[in-house]
């Protein structure tokens, strides 16, 4: 009798928590609807002061206010419980689509163009920024004047904060035709900088129960080589692999295969995160490298219907996933743990607030010092190119991710007094800085095409050639969609024959391959006695260079 009194009670029970978790994600699906249509119409009228990424954040706290204060009328921690996920939903449902379409929708010539300073602001600039951030934190706790962090749990937000995501800036500046190379030098930075933030993150978490020495940073630097190359080399290859079937599959001839050759772009990236993930290596890190290659060789197999299609849908995914993590960091101002009622932790925001601005100093001006020492005087980055670098390190998305993440890495209070800090300087850089961007852009007047770091051609420049990455434009900063020249250019390898530097052109591939006795030539004669060296060559040779 007493099992199914038992049953009974938990019945009513479990149908309340259920309904309840219904009612989550209906009010969930409700916020993101009247998101996109404030964003829309905003868009619609030119208001440029307020940007989606905001609306999102804006409504966000509206609705976790309304929810805070109705909760008590129905099953409430069910309700807040849903509307709390876990980081592992970030990580593993909502921050690989953003990822991915950021490396899918590169326009290889631009990004490689600028590889340079990308790479010195994306890896020097981060460590940097981390470790100003970090020593910053700890010795100001270690004084009693804020919060007092370890060094570990200072070196783990050091490392989230660090992570810039320019959502906001990118869309405004997609808005607004700024000058391509400044638009990608902030993108290519930013993508290639949460990784490394993740990584960082990933690698001194790690340390948390040992004690440190100067050893272990040796270590953990060899830990960050490890996860950082290896996951890099995952991605790769899963986007090598992938072009490699397209280029065989030849669904270029038939037209009607279309929807099965988009279907079988979508598993790439998801087997590439899994893959990474699943050799201990970082997720986020192989699936951006898979994306790029996969815009680079994959993307140039495809039909020119499934090409755009493909682009489409994953840009379509990551603008869904995004405004849901700008409405999530909303919700939970109020139905977060947070831990407003303590005052270190309000010195604690200041303190990192501050250091954030002046490691983001720190990072742009040396970084762009040193890349214009190599660069020629025509391609320099101008000093409004770089005040603007500044201005538009903004956190969002990962940094809000790996706080939440820290919650159960670091303990329960600390985890919190860092979640709450991550969440409050979120908050004040997408709406404050994200507000003046076009307030700053006007001033800098980074729009001027003619800017002498900028190297597209003088002659042909359209109004269409910086459109929006992340705003509603059915058009991408694509070159094989490019129209700033008049007429459409294909990504051949050929193209770029006149830029060494940048690409390795079809024709250096083929003179390889043709050369009398390569060191692989050799291991293959040795490794297999049945096929001659020729057939061997002749396979290679059709794999790796597509026919024009």
């Amino acid at each position: 009798g007493r099992e199914s009194e038992q049953m009974e009670s938990s019945g009513p029970a479990e149908e309340a928590g259920e309904s309840s978790e219904a009612l989550a994600i209906l009010s969930q699906m409700c916020l993101i609807i009247v998101v996109f249509i404030v964003g829309w119409l905003l868009e619609k009228r030119h208001v440029t002061w307020i940007s989606e990424a905001s609306v999102g954040l804006i409504i966000g706290v509206g609705a976790g206010g309304l929810a805070f204060a109705a909760t008590s009328k129905f099953e409430s921690k069910a309700y807040s419980e849903w509307m709390n996920f876990s980081p592992d939903f970030f990580f593993f449902a909502l921050l690989p689509p953003i990822i991915f379409d950021a490396g899918y929708s590169l326009d290889p010539q631009l990004f490689f163009g600028n590889f340079d300073a990308i790479c010195t602001l994306a890896f020097l600039g981060t460590f940097v920024s981390a470790i100003i951030i970090t020593v910053l934190v700890w010795g100001c706790g270690a004084l009693g004047l804020c919060y007092e962090l370890s060094i570990i749990q200072a070196g783990l937000f050091g490392s989230l904060i660090s992570a810039t995501d320019p959502v906001t800036t990118l869309a405004i500046l997609g808005n607004v035709k700024a000058d391509q190379n400044l638009y990608y030098l902030i993108f290519g930075e930013s993508v290639l900088n949460d990784a490394v933030a993740i990584v960082m993150y990933q690698t001194l978490n790690g340390f948390q129960h040992q004690s440190f020495s100067a050893g272990s940073l040796g270590k953990a630097f060899g830990v960050f080589l490890m996860i950082f190359v290896g996951s890099c080399l995952i991605g790769a290859g899963f986007g090598l692999l992938s072009s490699l079937f397209y280029r065989f599959a030849q669904f270029k001839k038939e037209e009607h295969y279309d929807i099965v050759e988009a279907c079988l772009l979508v598993p790439v990236p998801v087997a590439a995160y899994m893959a990474a993930e699943g050799a201990g290596l970082s997720g986020i890190v192989s699936i951006l490298f898979c994306g790029i290659v996969m815009a680079r060789y994959t993307r140039q197999n495809l039909s020119k219907k499934t090409s755009d299609t493909s682009l489409n849908f994953f840009k379509i995914v990551a603008r869904v996933a995004e405004t849901f993590v700008f409405i999530y960091m909303g919700l939970s101002l109020f139905l977060g743990h947070q831990t407003f009622d303590m005052v270190s932790m309000w010195v604690l925001f200041l303190i990192a607030f501050v250091g954030m601005l002046l490691a983001r100093v720190c990072n742009v001006f040396p970084g762009t010092l040193l890349v214009n020492t190599r660069r020629n005087s025509l391609r320099k980055i101008s000093k409004n190119h770089q005040i603007f670098l500044w201005f538009s390190g903004l956190r969002g998305a990962i940094a809000f991710a790996l706080a939440m993440k820290s919650t159960a890495d670091v303990g329960d209070e600390a985890g919190a007094v860092i979640f709450s800090t991550t969440l409050l300087i979120v908050l004040v850089t997408v709406l404050v800085f994200g507000g003046f961007t076009p307030f700053m852009l006007s001033k800098l007047d980074v729009l001027d095409k003619n800017a002498p770091y900028s190297n597209l051609d003088a002659g042909g420049q359209s109004e269409d050639v910086a459109f929006a990455h992340f705003g509603g434009h059915n058009k991408d900063h694509r070159s094989d969609n490019d129209i700033s020249s008049g007429r459409e250019t294909s990504v051949e390898m050929a193209e770029f024959e006149g830029s060494p530097e940048r690409y390795i052109t079809q024709v250096e591939l083929r003179s390889e391959a043709g050369s009398s006795d390569t060191p692989l030539r050799k291991f293959i004669r040795t490794a297999s006695g049945k096929l001659t060296v020729e057939e061997i060559d002749k396979g290679l040779h059709k794999v790796f260079v597509s026919p024009q």
